[in-house]
């Protein structure tokens, strides 16, 4: 008994000095989440040509000048608003793009360039995409059987930053049951129909694994039957978390991370029809799509997209319209299963599904032959830098969020 009371004397004595211990001790700091770089340590930066970049920037500066100077346009952890970037936008927009010089003094003179520190040890993911091109009619045939929808009129968007501070640019699609708002149909309940009555098909195409890769890229070209051109672009999706089939192709053994290409996965498809609609579906996500007046590829900006020179990134770590400084390899066009160096100074004016994490890109690439080549073949790893307007820098030091 003597022995059980000193046991237990013990015990709630160490339970306790842990509370103590758990009290006193002095709180862990939290690490820099971005770090300060100077221009000359950039990777190729002192021999880059910048003239295309800036006139992909002059692109996007012409959106930030219309905008309500208020308006956020930041990260969670880049505060910035619409008027931190328009006394650089204006700058950039009286320079004309002829001499190398000043066009890398204007970069200089305006931004700071910095670089998330917490990305761990695995380097960053970069891919292409591209404009497709792809056979269709308006009506529904034997050939041209796989529908391309209309934003459905039952799909319900909210945004919960109007309901919580801390969820501000989180997003929810959902449908109405009831009074109830319920989770979106996934990919195979569509397929089976579950739209019927709900969307408008805009056009029909004949093929499912081209209906796939044309919603991974956001936009495309329809050829239609009397040889004129149809012009579509992303407009919704059904919230569903997007399943990129290549690694559904590498889990099942049949490809490897090395050669899982665009091009590897549909001629897959091809020859293996009947786990075709089992294999898709396995990417519950689901994209809607509506017509476009002009043949021009849209980021998420809202602006014209620049083959070789615009990126999707994703915008809860990287603030839409930022240079980016990126140092990767891309395919050779000659030769797609060799890559070449890519430093380059990137703007980020499109988003994506499938592009999560804070060093993660998608490199647009534009139309044709050449692009879908190159934008199909790339999986390369590398970095970037941000450049942030110097008064953006002044705020995360301000919130000890950056270092030296």
């Amino acid at each position: 008994m003597k022995t059980k009371t000193i046991s237990i004397t013990l015990f709630f004595t160490f339970i306790a000095l842990s509370s103590l211990a758990w009290w006193f001790w002095p709180a862990k700091q939290p690490s820099k989440m971005f770090r300060q770089a100077d221009f000359e340590r950039l990777p190729g930066w002192k021999s880059a040509d910048l003239n295309k970049s800036l006139l992909t920037f002059q692109t996007s500066c012409r959106a930030f000048i219309k905008q309500n100077p208020e308006e956020v346009v930041g990260t969670d952890h880049i505060d910035l608003q619409v008027k931190d970037w328009q006394p650089a936008c204006k700058a950039a927009l009286e320079i004309s793009p002829s001499s190398e010089q000043e066009t890398k003094q204007f970069f200089e003179k305006w931004f700071t360039p910095v670089e998330f520190t917490d990305t761990g040890e695995k380097p960053g993911l970069f891919t292409g995409y591209y404009v497709p091109i792809i056979k269709g009619s308006y009506k529904k045939s034997k050939e041209f059987h796989v529908p391309l929808y209309e934003t459905p009129d039952d799909l319900v968007t909210s945004d919960l930053g109007l309901f919580f501070n801390d969820l501000k640019s989180r997003r929810i699609v959902g449908r109405l049951e009831g009074k109830k708002l319920v989770p979106y149909y996934t990919r195979e309940e569509i397929n089976n129909g579950a739209l019927k009555g709900k969307a408008r098909v805009l056009v029909w195409i004949n093929s499912p694994i081209d209906r796939l890769f044309l919603e991974i890229q956001g936009s495309g070209v329809i050829e239609l039957e009397d040889g004129s051109n149809l012009y579509i672009g992303y407009d919704s999706q059904n919230g569903k978390p997007y399943t990129a089939i290549a690694g559904v192709l590498i889990k099942k053994g049949v490809m490897t991370k090395d050669n899982a290409s665009m091009q590897a996965i549909k001629r897959y498809l091809e020859a293996h029809p009947k786990q075709m609609d089992k294999i898709i579906n396995q990417n519950k996500s689901f994209v809607f799509f509506h017509k476009m007046s002009y043949g021009v590829a849209l980021g998420s900006q809202g602006v014209a997209l620049t083959p070789g020179y615009s990126l999707a990134i994703d915008k809860q770590w990287v603030p839409m319209g930022a240079p980016l400084w990126l140092t990767t390899t891309r395919p050779d066009s000659n030769n797609p299963n060799e890559n070449k160096p890519m430093q380059r100074l990137m703007i980020a004016q499109d988003t994506g599904g499938a592009i999560r994490g804070k060093v993660r890109g998608d490199v647009f690439w534009g139309g044709g032959e050449k692009a879908t080549l190159i934008a199909g073949h790339m999986k390369n790893h590398g970095h970037y830098w941000i450049l942030l307007p110097k008064q953006a820098i002044f705020r995360l030091e301000k919130n000890k969020l950056i270092s030296g």
